[in-house]
Protein backbone atom coordinates (compact mmCIF):
# COMPACT_ATOMS: atom_id res chain seq x y z
CA UNK A 1 0.00 0.00 0.00
CA UNK A 2 2.90 2.54 0.68
CA UNK A 3 4.47 1.79 -2.25
CA UNK A 4 0.56 2.03 -4.65
CA UNK A 5 1.19 5.57 -2.48
CA UNK A 6 4.20 7.10 -3.28
CA UNK A 7 4.30 5.54 -7.16
CA UNK A 8 2.93 8.48 -8.37
CA UNK A 9 5.03 10.90 -6.57
CA UNK A 10 8.13 8.77 -7.74
CA UNK A 11 6.54 9.01 -11.74
CA UNK A 12 5.88 12.90 -11.64
CA UNK A 13 9.36 12.65 -10.56
CA UNK A 14 10.72 10.86 -13.65
CA UNK A 15 8.84 12.33 -15.98
CA UNK A 16 10.00 16.06 -15.08
CA UNK A 17 13.56 14.82 -15.53
CA UNK A 18 12.67 13.19 -18.89
CA UNK A 19 10.35 15.67 -20.26
CA UNK A 20 10.99 19.04 -18.68
CA UNK A 21 14.82 19.02 -17.26
CA UNK A 22 15.79 16.56 -20.07
CA UNK A 23 18.43 15.03 -17.69
CA UNK A 24 17.50 11.62 -16.13
CA UNK A 25 18.25 9.35 -13.48
CA UNK A 26 18.40 5.75 -15.36
CA UNK A 27 18.60 3.82 -12.22
CA UNK A 28 15.38 4.33 -10.55
CA UNK A 29 15.58 0.94 -8.21
CA UNK A 30 14.07 0.66 -5.15
CA UNK A 31 17.71 0.99 -3.08
CA UNK A 32 18.45 4.47 -4.98
CA UNK A 33 14.61 5.66 -3.82
CA UNK A 34 14.45 7.20 -0.15
CA UNK A 35 11.16 7.66 1.48
CA UNK A 36 11.60 10.40 3.84
CA UNK A 37 10.60 10.01 7.22
CA UNK A 38 8.62 12.90 7.15
CA UNK A 39 7.35 15.02 4.23
CA UNK A 40 9.73 18.57 3.42
CA UNK A 41 7.96 22.14 3.63
CA UNK A 42 7.44 21.81 -0.11
CA UNK A 43 5.32 18.24 0.57
CA UNK A 44 8.67 15.76 -1.16
CA UNK A 45 8.53 12.96 0.18
CA UNK A 46 11.10 10.80 -1.94
CA UNK A 47 14.45 11.53 -2.69
CA UNK A 48 16.76 10.26 -5.32
CA UNK A 49 20.58 8.95 -4.64
CA UNK A 50 23.47 7.64 -6.33
CA UNK A 51 23.03 9.57 -9.16
CA UNK A 52 25.91 7.81 -10.60
CA UNK A 53 23.96 6.85 -14.26
CA UNK A 54 22.63 9.80 -15.85
CA UNK A 55 21.45 10.41 -19.33
CA UNK A 56 20.35 13.61 -20.80
CA UNK A 57 17.93 13.95 -24.13
CA UNK A 58 17.81 17.14 -26.13
CA UNK A 59 14.86 19.50 -26.09
CA UNK A 60 13.62 18.47 -29.82
CA UNK A 61 14.01 14.39 -29.55
CA UNK A 62 12.03 15.35 -26.25
CA UNK A 63 8.85 17.28 -27.87
CA UNK A 64 9.26 14.06 -30.12
CA UNK A 65 8.90 11.76 -27.39
CA UNK A 66 5.98 13.31 -25.85
CA UNK A 67 4.35 13.22 -29.89
CA UNK A 68 4.97 9.52 -29.42
CA UNK A 69 3.12 8.78 -25.92
CA UNK A 70 0.04 10.67 -27.20
CA UNK A 71 0.08 8.59 -30.46
CA UNK A 72 0.92 5.38 -28.64
CA UNK A 73 -1.94 6.31 -25.89
CA UNK A 74 -4.87 6.83 -28.26
CA UNK A 75 -3.18 3.98 -30.69
CA UNK A 76 -2.66 6.28 -33.67
CA UNK A 77 0.51 3.97 -35.12
CA UNK A 78 0.38 5.54 -37.96
CA UNK A 79 1.04 8.71 -36.69
CA UNK A 80 3.54 6.83 -34.38
CA UNK A 81 5.57 6.14 -37.76
CA UNK A 82 6.52 9.57 -38.00
CA UNK A 83 7.83 9.91 -34.55
CA UNK A 84 9.73 7.68 -34.88
CA UNK A 85 11.09 8.49 -38.17
CA UNK A 86 11.73 12.16 -36.29
CA UNK A 87 13.04 10.06 -33.56
CA UNK A 88 15.62 8.32 -36.18
CA UNK A 89 14.49 4.62 -34.63
CA UNK A 90 12.92 4.16 -38.34
CA UNK A 91 14.25 5.70 -42.01
CA UNK A 92 12.17 8.24 -43.89
CA UNK A 93 11.04 5.62 -46.64
CA UNK A 94 10.08 3.09 -44.10
CA UNK A 95 7.52 0.20 -45.16
CA UNK A 96 4.33 1.90 -43.46
CA UNK A 97 2.28 -1.50 -44.69
CA UNK A 98 4.32 -3.89 -43.02
CA UNK A 99 5.14 -1.57 -39.77
CA UNK A 100 2.05 -0.59 -38.47
CA UNK A 101 0.51 -4.14 -38.12
CA UNK A 102 3.36 -4.89 -36.28
CA UNK A 103 3.98 -1.76 -34.18
CA UNK A 104 -0.35 -2.94 -33.03
CA UNK A 105 1.03 -6.23 -31.81
CA UNK A 106 4.43 -5.24 -30.22
CA UNK A 107 3.17 -2.42 -28.47
CA UNK A 108 -0.82 -2.59 -27.47
CA UNK A 109 0.16 -5.26 -24.85
CA UNK A 110 2.71 -2.79 -23.39
CA UNK A 111 0.41 0.16 -23.10
CA UNK A 112 -2.79 -2.04 -21.46
CA UNK A 113 0.28 -2.17 -18.48
CA UNK A 114 0.98 -5.41 -16.32
CA UNK A 115 4.39 -5.78 -16.38
CA UNK A 116 6.26 -8.26 -18.07
CA UNK A 117 4.00 -11.62 -17.31
CA UNK A 118 0.42 -9.63 -18.55
CA UNK A 119 2.61 -8.71 -21.77
CA UNK A 120 3.46 -12.83 -22.73
CA UNK A 121 -0.35 -13.62 -21.81
CA UNK A 122 -1.62 -10.57 -24.64
CA UNK A 123 0.89 -11.49 -26.89
CA UNK A 124 0.11 -15.15 -26.76
CA UNK A 125 -3.40 -14.24 -26.80
CA UNK A 126 -3.00 -12.33 -30.09
CA UNK A 127 -0.89 -15.07 -32.03
CA UNK A 128 -3.62 -17.62 -30.66
CA UNK A 129 -1.51 -19.24 -28.25
CA UNK A 130 -3.33 -18.98 -24.88
CA UNK A 131 -3.00 -22.10 -22.67
CA UNK A 132 -5.75 -24.92 -23.41
CA UNK A 133 -5.77 -24.15 -27.34
CA UNK A 134 -5.12 -27.20 -29.59
CA UNK A 135 -1.12 -27.82 -30.17
CA UNK A 136 -2.11 -27.08 -33.86
CA UNK A 137 -2.65 -23.81 -33.11
CA UNK A 138 -0.11 -23.28 -30.78
CA UNK A 139 2.37 -24.62 -33.36
CA UNK A 140 0.30 -21.94 -35.90
CA UNK A 141 0.90 -18.94 -33.48
CA UNK A 142 4.52 -19.78 -32.90
CA UNK A 143 5.34 -19.61 -36.53
CA UNK A 144 3.45 -16.38 -37.14
CA UNK A 145 5.21 -14.67 -34.10
CA UNK A 146 8.83 -15.94 -35.47
CA UNK A 147 8.08 -14.70 -39.25
CA UNK A 148 6.82 -11.08 -37.37
CA UNK A 149 10.09 -11.13 -35.18
CA UNK A 150 11.87 -12.24 -38.81
CA UNK A 151 10.12 -8.87 -40.25
CA UNK A 152 11.80 -7.16 -38.07
CA UNK A 153 14.88 -8.22 -37.64
CA UNK A 154 15.38 -8.63 -41.91
CA UNK A 155 13.42 -6.56 -43.47
CA UNK A 156 12.71 -3.13 -41.04
CA UNK A 157 16.49 -0.79 -40.66
CA UNK A 158 15.74 0.22 -36.98
CA UNK A 159 18.00 2.25 -34.88
CA UNK A 160 18.66 2.53 -31.48
CA UNK A 161 19.46 6.00 -30.29
CA UNK A 162 22.50 6.50 -27.71
CA UNK A 163 19.89 7.31 -24.85
CA UNK A 164 17.14 4.82 -25.83
CA UNK A 165 18.99 1.60 -24.35
CA UNK A 166 19.65 4.15 -20.72
CA UNK A 167 15.90 5.27 -20.89
CA UNK A 168 14.79 1.60 -21.68
CA UNK A 169 16.44 0.63 -18.48
CA UNK A 170 15.42 3.23 -16.54
CA UNK A 171 11.37 2.58 -17.34
CA UNK A 172 11.80 -1.15 -16.94
CA UNK A 173 13.43 -0.17 -13.28
CA UNK A 174 10.58 2.05 -12.49
CA UNK A 175 7.81 -0.14 -13.93
CA UNK A 176 8.84 -3.00 -12.00
CA UNK A 177 8.77 -0.93 -8.53
CA UNK A 178 5.37 0.61 -9.55
CA UNK A 179 4.49 -3.25 -10.46
CA UNK A 180 4.85 -4.54 -6.75
CA UNK A 181 2.48 -1.63 -5.65
CA UNK A 182 -0.02 -1.76 -8.45
CA UNK A 183 -0.22 -5.32 -10.30
CA UNK A 184 -1.92 -3.29 -13.21
CA UNK A 185 0.52 -0.57 -13.53
CA UNK A 186 1.20 1.10 -16.89
CA UNK A 187 3.86 3.84 -17.83
CA UNK A 188 2.23 5.14 -20.77
CA UNK A 189 -1.78 4.98 -19.72
CA UNK A 190 -0.42 6.84 -16.58
CA UNK A 191 1.67 9.69 -17.45
CA UNK A 192 -0.97 11.14 -19.88
CA UNK A 193 -2.01 13.32 -17.40
CA UNK A 194 1.31 15.06 -17.08
CA UNK A 195 1.56 15.15 -20.84
CA UNK A 196 -1.95 16.61 -21.06
CA UNK A 197 -0.81 19.51 -18.54
CA UNK A 198 2.45 19.80 -20.82
CA UNK A 199 0.44 20.36 -23.71
CA UNK A 200 -1.53 22.84 -22.34
CA UNK A 201 1.36 24.74 -20.38
CA UNK A 202 4.27 25.34 -23.19
CA UNK A 203 3.99 27.22 -26.09
CA UNK A 204 6.94 25.90 -28.33
CA UNK A 205 6.28 24.75 -31.84
CA UNK A 206 6.70 21.39 -31.48
CA UNK A 207 4.35 21.21 -28.60
CA UNK A 208 1.85 23.85 -30.07
CA UNK A 209 1.54 21.38 -33.10
CA UNK A 210 1.11 18.25 -30.94
CA UNK A 211 -1.77 20.38 -29.22
CA UNK A 212 -3.33 21.09 -32.25
CA UNK A 213 -3.47 17.77 -33.43
CA UNK A 214 -5.21 16.71 -30.17
CA UNK A 215 -7.69 19.33 -30.63
CA UNK A 216 -8.58 19.42 -34.36
CA UNK A 217 -7.78 16.12 -35.52
CA UNK A 218 -10.85 13.91 -36.58
CA UNK A 219 -11.69 11.49 -39.64
CA UNK A 220 -15.36 12.88 -39.62
CA UNK A 221 -16.69 15.38 -42.11
CA UNK A 222 -16.57 17.75 -39.36
CA UNK A 223 -12.97 17.20 -38.77
CA UNK A 224 -11.61 20.40 -39.66
CA UNK A 225 -12.61 22.84 -36.83
CA UNK A 226 -11.90 23.10 -32.76
CA UNK A 227 -13.09 19.97 -31.56
CA UNK A 228 -14.68 20.99 -28.26
CA UNK A 229 -15.17 17.40 -26.75
CA UNK A 230 -11.37 17.41 -27.64
CA UNK A 231 -10.81 20.49 -25.26
CA UNK A 232 -13.31 19.19 -22.25
CA UNK A 233 -11.45 15.92 -22.44
CA UNK A 234 -7.87 17.33 -22.65
CA UNK A 235 -9.01 19.87 -19.33
CA UNK A 236 -10.06 16.12 -17.71
CA UNK A 237 -6.82 14.55 -18.56
CA UNK A 238 -4.97 17.34 -17.47
CA UNK A 239 -6.71 16.96 -14.23
CA UNK A 240 -6.18 13.21 -14.12
CA UNK A 241 -9.54 12.08 -15.25
CA UNK A 242 -9.01 9.86 -18.49
CA UNK A 243 -11.70 8.54 -20.62
CA UNK A 244 -10.46 5.37 -22.12
CA UNK A 245 -11.46 3.20 -25.22
CA UNK A 246 -11.00 -0.64 -26.46
CA UNK A 247 -11.59 -1.85 -23.08
CA UNK A 248 -10.26 0.55 -20.86
CA UNK A 249 -7.24 0.98 -22.20
CA UNK A 250 -6.02 3.10 -25.18
CA UNK A 251 -7.12 7.10 -24.17
CA UNK A 252 -10.57 8.14 -26.04
CA UNK A 253 -9.34 11.65 -27.19
CA UNK A 254 -12.99 12.83 -27.68
CA UNK A 255 -14.30 11.23 -24.52
CA UNK A 256 -15.82 13.37 -22.09
CA UNK A 257 -14.76 11.78 -18.27
CA UNK A 258 -17.85 11.03 -16.43
CA UNK A 259 -18.46 10.98 -12.67
CA UNK A 260 -16.76 11.92 -9.49
CA UNK A 261 -13.38 12.31 -11.15
CA UNK A 262 -14.39 14.85 -14.25
CA UNK A 263 -13.49 18.54 -14.35
CA UNK A 264 -16.18 20.63 -12.69
CA UNK A 265 -16.84 24.00 -14.44
CA UNK A 266 -15.46 26.26 -11.75
CA UNK A 267 -12.16 24.30 -11.83
CA UNK A 268 -12.00 23.86 -15.61
CA UNK A 269 -12.64 27.93 -15.81
CA UNK A 270 -9.72 28.31 -13.50
CA UNK A 271 -7.51 26.14 -14.83
CA UNK A 272 -7.96 27.84 -18.03
CA UNK A 273 -7.00 30.85 -16.40
CA UNK A 274 -4.12 30.18 -14.49
CA UNK A 275 -0.29 30.10 -15.35
CA UNK A 276 -0.53 25.99 -16.39
CA UNK A 277 -2.58 26.61 -20.00
CA UNK A 278 -0.75 29.53 -21.55
CA UNK A 279 -0.36 27.67 -24.78
CA UNK A 280 -4.36 26.52 -24.73
CA UNK A 281 -4.70 30.35 -24.38
CA UNK A 282 -2.88 31.16 -27.13
CA UNK A 283 -4.47 28.86 -29.40
CA UNK A 284 -7.87 29.23 -28.19
CA UNK A 285 -7.84 32.87 -28.99
CA UNK A 286 -9.23 32.58 -32.44
CA UNK A 287 -11.61 30.31 -32.28
CA UNK A 288 -13.24 31.99 -28.95
CA UNK A 289 -13.36 35.19 -31.18
CA UNK A 290 -15.24 32.56 -34.17
CA UNK A 291 -16.98 30.67 -31.01
CA UNK A 292 -18.29 34.07 -29.83
CA UNK A 293 -19.90 35.58 -33.57
CA UNK A 294 -21.37 32.28 -34.07
CA UNK A 295 -23.16 32.13 -30.71
CA UNK A 296 -24.05 36.19 -31.22
CA UNK A 297 -25.46 35.75 -34.55
CA UNK A 298 -27.07 32.82 -33.88
CA UNK A 299 -28.80 34.01 -30.43
CA UNK A 300 -29.47 37.23 -32.02
CA UNK A 301 -31.34 35.82 -34.74
CA UNK A 302 -33.36 33.68 -32.43
CA UNK A 303 -34.09 36.27 -30.32
CA UNK A 304 -35.07 38.75 -32.90
CA UNK A 305 -37.48 36.33 -34.77
CA UNK A 306 -39.03 34.74 -31.10
CA UNK A 307 -39.47 38.42 -29.83
CA UNK A 308 -41.48 39.17 -33.74
CA UNK A 309 -43.76 36.09 -33.15
CA UNK A 310 -44.43 37.06 -29.47
CA UNK A 311 -45.42 40.73 -30.13
CA UNK A 312 -47.22 39.60 -33.52
CA UNK A 313 -51.28 40.48 -32.98
CA UNK A 314 -53.70 37.50 -33.18
CA UNK A 315 -55.82 36.64 -36.14
CA UNK A 316 -59.44 37.62 -34.91
CA UNK A 317 -61.38 35.00 -34.02
CA UNK A 318 -63.71 33.46 -36.31
CA UNK A 319 -67.81 31.93 -35.80
CA UNK A 320 -68.89 28.48 -36.13
CA UNK A 321 -70.91 27.94 -39.62
CA UNK A 322 -70.50 32.65 -40.44
CA UNK A 323 -66.90 32.22 -40.60
CA UNK A 324 -65.13 35.99 -40.55
CA UNK A 325 -67.26 38.42 -39.74
CA UNK A 326 -65.36 40.61 -38.40
CA UNK A 327 -63.31 42.56 -40.70
CA UNK A 328 -59.67 41.58 -40.88
CA UNK A 329 -57.22 43.83 -41.50
CA UNK A 330 -54.04 42.90 -43.53
CA UNK A 331 -51.04 44.05 -41.30
CA UNK A 332 -48.02 42.88 -42.97
CA UNK A 333 -45.27 40.62 -40.71
CA UNK A 334 -43.80 43.39 -38.06
CA UNK A 335 -40.27 42.23 -39.23
CA UNK A 336 -41.42 43.26 -43.17
CA UNK A 337 -42.08 46.84 -42.09
CA UNK A 338 -39.59 49.60 -43.31
CA UNK A 339 -38.38 52.19 -40.99
CA UNK A 340 -35.73 54.60 -40.98
CA UNK A 341 -32.25 54.36 -39.37
CA UNK A 342 -29.64 57.14 -39.15
CA UNK A 343 -26.37 55.17 -39.71
CA UNK A 344 -22.95 55.97 -38.86
CA UNK A 345 -20.13 56.99 -41.31
CA UNK A 346 -19.03 54.01 -43.25
CA UNK A 347 -15.39 53.18 -45.45
CA UNK A 348 -17.00 55.11 -48.26
CA UNK A 349 -18.16 58.25 -46.85
CA UNK A 350 -17.00 60.41 -44.06
CA UNK A 351 -20.88 61.78 -43.28
CA UNK A 352 -23.61 60.17 -41.52
CA UNK A 353 -26.49 58.67 -43.60
CA UNK A 354 -29.84 57.28 -43.56
CA UNK A 355 -31.24 54.11 -44.43
CA UNK A 356 -34.92 52.84 -45.05
CA UNK A 357 -34.53 49.17 -43.58
CA UNK A 358 -36.91 46.56 -42.77
CA UNK A 359 -36.05 44.46 -39.41
CA UNK A 360 -35.31 41.39 -41.04
CA UNK A 361 -32.55 43.55 -43.13
CA UNK A 362 -31.31 44.84 -40.30
CA UNK A 363 -30.62 41.27 -38.60
CA UNK A 364 -29.37 39.61 -41.77
CA UNK A 365 -27.11 42.79 -41.82
CA UNK A 366 -26.24 43.06 -37.99
CA UNK A 367 -25.73 38.74 -37.75
CA UNK A 368 -25.49 37.31 -41.01
CA UNK A 369 -27.24 33.83 -41.21
CA UNK A 370 -25.06 30.98 -40.72
CA UNK A 371 -23.49 28.63 -43.01
CA UNK A 372 -23.45 24.81 -42.96
CA UNK A 373 -20.09 24.24 -41.87
CA UNK A 374 -20.66 27.06 -39.06
CA UNK A 375 -23.94 25.41 -38.39
CA UNK A 376 -22.04 22.85 -37.81
CA UNK A 377 -19.59 24.27 -35.26
CA UNK A 378 -22.25 26.06 -33.46
CA UNK A 379 -23.76 22.61 -32.35
CA UNK A 380 -20.44 21.22 -30.97
CA UNK A 381 -20.75 24.43 -28.91
CA UNK A 382 -23.74 23.74 -27.97
CA UNK A 383 -23.28 19.95 -27.26
CA UNK A 384 -19.84 20.49 -24.87
CA UNK A 385 -22.09 22.90 -23.03
CA UNK A 386 -24.16 20.32 -22.59
CA UNK A 387 -21.71 17.88 -21.77
CA UNK A 388 -20.24 20.06 -19.27
CA UNK A 389 -23.27 22.24 -18.16
CA UNK A 390 -26.68 19.92 -18.55
CA UNK A 391 -28.91 19.47 -21.11
CA UNK A 392 -30.80 22.92 -20.34
CA UNK A 393 -27.79 25.02 -21.14
CA UNK A 394 -26.94 22.98 -24.34
CA UNK A 395 -30.26 23.79 -25.47
CA UNK A 396 -30.01 27.70 -24.31
CA UNK A 397 -27.09 27.44 -26.21
CA UNK A 398 -29.31 26.53 -28.99
CA UNK A 399 -31.37 29.41 -29.10
CA UNK A 400 -34.24 26.98 -27.79
CA UNK A 401 -36.77 28.89 -26.58
CA UNK A 402 -34.78 32.26 -25.41
CA UNK A 403 -38.04 34.13 -25.33
CA UNK A 404 -41.24 34.43 -23.53
CA UNK A 405 -43.37 37.63 -24.15
CA UNK A 406 -41.99 39.28 -20.90
CA UNK A 407 -38.32 38.54 -22.40
CA UNK A 408 -39.82 40.24 -26.05
CA UNK A 409 -40.29 43.51 -24.61
CA UNK A 410 -36.66 43.71 -23.13
CA UNK A 411 -35.02 43.30 -26.54
CA UNK A 412 -37.58 46.11 -28.04
CA UNK A 413 -37.14 48.75 -25.46
CA UNK A 414 -33.01 48.20 -24.85
CA UNK A 415 -31.83 47.04 -28.96
CA UNK A 416 -34.35 48.08 -31.60
CA UNK A 417 -36.42 51.45 -30.21
CA UNK A 418 -33.00 53.32 -29.20
CA UNK A 419 -31.90 52.37 -33.10
CA UNK A 420 -35.01 53.73 -34.96
CA UNK A 421 -35.54 57.18 -32.56
CA UNK A 422 -31.89 58.41 -32.98
CA UNK A 423 -31.75 62.13 -33.91
CA UNK A 424 -29.91 63.26 -37.25
CA UNK A 425 -26.56 64.99 -36.31
CA UNK A 426 -25.89 63.62 -33.13
CA UNK A 427 -22.61 61.79 -32.08
CA UNK A 428 -23.45 58.23 -33.81
CA UNK A 429 -20.18 57.26 -34.29
CA UNK A 430 -20.18 57.26 -30.17
CA UNK A 431 -24.23 55.90 -30.12
CA UNK A 432 -23.72 53.25 -32.71
CA UNK A 433 -21.15 51.22 -30.29
CA UNK A 434 -23.19 51.80 -27.43
CA UNK A 435 -26.27 50.54 -28.85
CA UNK A 436 -24.29 47.35 -29.33
CA UNK A 437 -23.33 46.87 -26.51
CA UNK A 438 -26.47 47.09 -25.32
CA UNK A 439 -27.58 44.33 -27.57
CA UNK A 440 -24.99 42.05 -25.65
CA UNK A 441 -26.26 43.20 -22.26
CA UNK A 442 -29.60 42.35 -23.55
CA UNK A 443 -29.19 39.13 -24.87
CA UNK A 444 -27.15 38.16 -21.99
CA UNK A 445 -30.19 39.19 -19.57
CA UNK A 446 -32.09 37.51 -20.98
CA UNK A 447 -29.38 34.11 -20.85
CA UNK A 448 -28.48 34.61 -17.54
CA UNK A 449 -32.48 35.17 -16.53
CA UNK A 450 -33.88 32.49 -18.03
CA UNK A 451 -34.44 30.08 -15.56
CA UNK A 452 -36.95 27.93 -16.97
CA UNK A 453 -34.59 26.88 -19.62
CA UNK A 454 -30.72 26.64 -18.53
CA UNK A 455 -30.23 30.18 -17.82
CA UNK A 456 -30.04 30.36 -13.98
CA UNK A 457 -27.42 27.25 -14.47
CA UNK A 458 -26.08 29.51 -16.02
CA UNK A 459 -25.45 32.41 -14.06
CA UNK A 460 -25.42 30.05 -10.93
CA UNK A 461 -22.38 28.39 -12.45
CA UNK A 462 -20.82 31.62 -13.19
CA UNK A 463 -20.86 33.44 -10.63
CA UNK A 464 -19.64 30.32 -8.24
CA UNK A 465 -16.71 29.90 -10.56
CA UNK A 466 -15.62 33.53 -10.31
CA UNK A 467 -15.55 33.53 -6.21
CA UNK A 468 -13.30 30.77 -6.84
CA UNK A 469 -10.19 32.66 -8.85
CA UNK A 470 -7.67 34.61 -7.57
CA UNK A 471 -6.95 38.46 -7.88
CA UNK A 472 -4.69 37.45 -10.51
CA UNK A 473 -7.18 35.39 -12.49
CA UNK A 474 -10.49 37.74 -11.84
CA UNK A 475 -8.28 40.33 -13.55
CA UNK A 476 -7.60 37.68 -16.51
CA UNK A 477 -10.92 36.96 -16.95
CA UNK A 478 -12.17 40.43 -16.79
CA UNK A 479 -9.88 41.37 -19.81
CA UNK A 480 -10.68 38.37 -21.99
CA UNK A 481 -14.29 39.37 -21.58
CA UNK A 482 -13.83 43.21 -22.33
CA UNK A 483 -11.63 42.16 -25.53
CA UNK A 484 -14.24 39.89 -26.86
CA UNK A 485 -16.92 42.37 -26.07
CA UNK A 486 -15.21 44.89 -27.77
CA UNK A 487 -14.54 43.07 -30.94
CA UNK A 488 -18.01 41.84 -31.24
CA UNK A 489 -19.10 45.18 -30.83
CA UNK A 490 -16.71 46.69 -33.98
CA UNK A 491 -17.13 43.75 -35.78
CA UNK A 492 -20.95 44.01 -35.63
CA UNK A 493 -20.47 47.50 -36.19
CA UNK A 494 -18.15 47.50 -39.24
CA UNK A 495 -21.62 44.88 -40.57
CA UNK A 496 -24.08 47.72 -39.92
CA UNK A 497 -21.76 50.16 -42.12
CA UNK A 498 -22.31 48.48 -44.75
CA UNK A 499 -25.97 48.38 -44.94
CA UNK A 500 -27.61 50.43 -48.38
CA UNK A 501 -27.95 54.18 -47.15
CA UNK A 502 -30.63 56.29 -48.66
CA UNK A 503 -29.67 59.34 -47.72
CA UNK A 504 -25.77 60.14 -47.15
Amino acid sequence: EEIARVTPYAQEAFLTQLFEVGFFHADPHPGNLLLLDEPTEDGVEIALIDCGLMASINEVDRDYMISAVIHLANRDYASLVDDFIRLQILPEDSNRPAIIPLMDKALSPYVKGGGAKRYEEEVRRLYGMEEGTSASAQVGGFQAMTQDALTVLNDIPFSIPPYFAILGRAIITLEGVALTGNPEYGLIMESYPFIARKLLREDRPEIQSALQEVLYSSSGEDGKGLKLSRLLALLNNAAGAVATQEGAVFVDLDAVPDGASALTFDQGLKFVLSSQAESLRRLLEPEVDTMTDLLFRQLFRQSVNEAVVALTPPKLPSLPFFGDILPQIPLPPLDQIKFPLLLPNSASTSVDGVALVTLQELTNAIAPKLSQEEELFALGIADAAQEFLGQDVGALVRGEKLFSTQNADLIINSILLPLVQQQPGGNNAEIIPQLLEQTLTALSSVLLSNNSNGGGVVAEEWNRAKENLNDEESKLLEYIVTTITERTTQRTFDRLSTVQRVLG
